[in-house]
């Protein structure tokens, strides 16, 4: 469990890398990379209330998580989609 620990923030570092090298770096400045963020921004973030209801339904119907958990499956929530946001750049980037 701890590999995958240290594996997993290395990524989600990694991931932090891109998208901040990306939005401050020249290529997020011009026309191309805004509409890329914009893109990016528009399929990442309506995942974090959708995956933050099902999160507490979770909690609500299915198992009585605690507070150490519900923290642990926030944070997990967080850094995936700073991952995914990041993957998603990466492919937009390519794409366009």
């Amino acid at each position: 469990m701890a590999v995958f620990a240290v594996v997993y923030v290395l990524i989600f570092f990694y991931a932090v890398f891109v998208y901040l090298k990306f939005e401050w770096g020249a290529e997020g400045q011009d026309e191309r990379g805004g509409r890329i963020a914009g893109m990016s921004y528009r399929i990442v973030f309506p995942l974090f209330p959708l995956g933050w209801l099902l999160l507490e339904l979770y909690n609500d119907h299915v198992v009585k998580m605690t507070y150490e958990d519900y923290k642990l499956a926030i944070w997990f929530l967080l850094t995936g989609l700073m991952i995914l946001h990041a993957i998603i750049i990466t492919i937009l980037k390519r794409k366009y």
